[in-house]
């Protein structure tokens, strides 16, 4: 029975993987997932593309070839670096287009989450039954729903091997054996975790600082020297730590840069409050998760689907919560290690569920705000001032959720009578609840490959027309990324998670410019002055800015460029271009 049902279980992981995953599947070169407008999807394809052909050459890596002419812009944003390592032999091997790759990165993704969160109920005495449980609890959650968008956000795997690995060195420290090698391969995960994404990183020093202060606790507890186990941990842990905290040091170079070129870069109280949490939050499944209109066949699609739909989604699934409270109301009949293990990773929860309620809390009926937890370390720690989407740390609850989810699988089938019969139901409909729905699949006219030599741009290329703000970028400003590593060039357009002033200072001037016919052809002379010898014209359906700079590139002879390989764009060449020039990237 329990070998059946946790075949059923990991059937469940598999099954939500390839539903999923089904929009692009007839499109896998051509077409990738896309919730919330998919503009963060087409972003990020490009930054893929970007670091798997250039990682190891950190001179090329770092200037990502938008927002000409700056440099490092690759601090913008996530570098993917991680996900880069996972699909580089098939980048190798294969030549995917970008979408292709962005798939497979997030088929990946999905996967090493899923045996990750296996490995974690492993590593803290868990049977092999309730691992299926356990991995269909974590990446069926609606906190994964709620990321589909976001391969820098769906769940951060090397955060789960790190706490695995970290609960079997302070088990081996207990028992007075050797946890040098454990400690290795806790600094090796806080690595990939901070090659893979900056969140999951701060997911994973949050949830082991917390594990180790429960750890004191529970030794000063039972009557051992609190001083004396830190000392023995210190003396396992020093040299690992140290040479991850160096490696650390080194991936954030592009972030540590910018933020020594530009002050602004940080995010503001304002944006911290807007990306944290409340109360009501903890009923939100997102907008994804299926409803009772999507299975009679009357769904939502489209924009419909998440307009006016809050994104800070703290639930964590209703059955997994169910058999979660199973769990911790049987939890005298797990053994003591496998118990304390599981009070540990919920305090975790708890801590992670604190700070997504951001830097401070309001009270009702008053100005008055109180400090929370995420204030003090915004303040002390600044790295920390980096993240406005502090909702997201609410994923250690669904850690906790989904490892006492395991542990109430696991307890209710060796229970009596027949409730054992009640596991494969459960499981059953935790599947089918976890499978996300009006899911989009979106078409990227691009393929992130470099163009044959007669195809490439001959300099840097102002791209047109430009977003307002930040906050008027599209799925085609997301795509200059991926455009100029087909055009070999890089380009003034893009969209990052932070535009440095420069940028803004650029785009409002082209704001100014536009439906003003003079102003804009001087414009057009002062790029070509600067080296701007091509310009590309992405035609945005219904955009009447496109019209009125096809008009002023005309108006001042520039020349179309045949043969730009895309559907979407127009190329020109701006006149008086010096034959041969070169521009540094």
């Amino acid at each position: 029975m329990r070998s059946w049902t946790d075949r059923l279980a990991w059937g469940g992981v598999a099954a939500l993987l390839v539903w999923t995953m089904r929009p692009v599947l007839g499109h896998w070169s051509t077409a990738v997932l896309g919730p919330f407008g998919g503009i963060d999807a087409m972003l990020q394809l490009g930054i893929l593309q970007w670091s798997s052909a250039h990682w190891w050459q950190p001179g090329v890596w770092l200037d990502l070839p938008i927002f000409y002419p700056l440099h490092g812009m690759l601090g913008c944003m996530d570098s993917l670096l991680g996900q880069a390592w996972l699909v580089w032999p098939l980048h190798l091997l294969f030549k995917p287009t970008a979408a292709a790759q962005y798939n497979l990165a997030f088929a990946g993704s999905l996967i090493l989450a899923a045996v990750g969160m296996g490995t974690l109920w492993r590593a803290t005495g868990g049977s092999r039954f309730g691992a299926g449980v356990a991995a269909l609890a974590l990446v069926g959650a609606p906190y994964t729903t709620a990321q589909l968008g976001h391969l820098n956000q769906l769940p951060p795997p090397f955060v789960l091997f790190c706490l695995a690995a970290v609960m079997a060195a302070l088990r081996r420290q207990e028992q007075g054996r050797p946890s040098g090698r454990l400690w290795w391969l806790v600094g090796a995960c806080f690595v990939m975790q901070a090659a893979w994404g900056w969140y999951g990183f701060a997911f994973a020093v949050v949830a082991v600082a917390a594990l180790k202060g429960v750890w004191l606790w529970r030794r000063g507890r039972a009557g051992e020297s609190v001083a004396g186990s830190l000392a023995a941990t210190v003396r396992s842990a020093w040299l690992p730590a140290v040479v991850a905290a160096t490696l650390v040091y080194l991936l954030a170079q592009p972030q540590l840069q910018l933020g020594r070129q530009y002050p602004e870069f940080t995010r503001s109280e304002t944006e911290v409050r807007l990306g944290s949490a409340d109360i009501q939050h903890l009923v939100n499944r997102g907008a994804y998760r299926g409803r009772i209109t999507d299975w009679t066949g009357h769904g939502v699609a489209g924009p419909a689907r998440y307009r006016d739909w809050a994104r800070q989604t703290l639930n964590p699934g209703w059955i997994a919560l169910l058999l979660a409270l199973y769990g911790w109301r049987k939890r005298r009949e797990l053994g003591q290690e496998q118990a304390a293990a599981g009070r540990a990773l919920l305090v975790v929860g708890v801590v992670g569920l604190t700070l997504a309620f951001g830097d401070s809390v309001g009270v009702p009926g008053t100005d008055v705000r109180l400090p929370l937890p995420l204030e003090w370390l915004r303040a002390v720690v600044p790295p920390f001032r980096a993240f406005r989407g502090a909702w997201r740390f609410s994923w250690l609850l669904t850690i906790a959720v989904a490892w006492w989810a395991a542990a109430g699988a696991q307890l209710l089938a060796a229970s009596s009578g027949r409730l054992p019969k009640l596991v494969p139901a459960a499981v059953i409909v935790l599947a089918l609840m976890s499978l996300p729905m009006g899911l989009p699949a979106v078409s990227v006219p691009v393929t992130g490959r470099l163009l044959p030599a007669a195809g490439r741009a001959t300099g840097p290329v102002l791209t047109l027309p430009a977003p307002v703000n930040e906050y008027a970028e599209d799925q085609v400003e997301a795509l200059w990324i991926a455009r100029a590593q087909e055009l070999g060039r890089p380009v003034t357009g893009g969209a990052t998670g932070w535009v440095p002033p420069p940028i803004v200072a650029f785009r409002n001037v082209i704001q100014a410019c536009t439906g003003h016919e003079d102003e804009a052809r001087e414009f057009l002379h002062r790029q070509r002055d600067r080296g701007l010898g091509e310009v590309a014209l992405a035609l945005r359906p219904g955009d009447a800015r496109v019209g009125f700079w096809r008009r002023q590139l005309q108006a001042v002879g520039a020349i179309p460029i045949s043969g730009s390989n895309n559907p979407g764009y127009e190329r020109y060449r701006l006149p008086g271009k010096p034959a041969g020039s070169r521009q540094r990237r």
